[in-house]
């Protein structure tokens, strides 16, 4: 039922087919045995029947279904491939080269590791590039502004 509204076994299959990824053609085609007329006919009906409120309701319960099915398989998958590396990580029957290939995928899976390097560049003139030398070099050999000059 949607909307408050019953559809019928057809209407049920042409949601369906809709939610799956069918054109309204295709859809209408095959929920309504639809061989005999025209496929504009078909792209008609199948314009129309989506036009109503509570097949459209149908079909976006079902997409939104399918969306949650995949969520929930895809966070089972992982929390199962987790739980099965912990414990070859930590099966002491296991080779060590096994126990820390499992703690590293870990690792990599909770983004523990990084081999991602930033370079920042920085573009100056050369008279800034200069005044930051004089000043380094002063820090460095505790002499005054007017004793260092660099030669270009």
């Amino acid at each position: 039922m949607a909307n408050g509204r019953t559809l019928t076994p057809k209407q049920a299959v042409f949601a369906s087919l809709v939610a799956k990824g069918e054109t309204y053609t295709d859809a209408y085609v095959k929920a309504y045995d639809h061989n005999g007329s025209t496929r504009q006919v078909a792209q008609n009906e199948g314009s129309k029947m989506m036009k109503k409120p509570h097949i459209k309701t149908r079909v976006q319960e079902l997409k939104e279904q399918k969306i949650t099915a995949r969520k929930d398989q895809e966070a089972l998958s992982k929390e199962w491939i987790i739980s099965k590396l912990k414990a070859e990580a930590s099966d002491d029957d296991n080779a060590s080269s096994v126990r820390v290939r499992a703690l590293e995928i870990l690792a990599k899976t909770e983004k523990l590791f990084s081999d991602n390097t930033t370079v920042t560049v920085e573009h100056r003139s050369s008279a800034e590039i200069e005044s930051e030398l004089k000043e380094k070099l002063e820090s460095i050999l505790g002499t005054g502004d007017s004793d260092i000059t660099l030669v270009s």
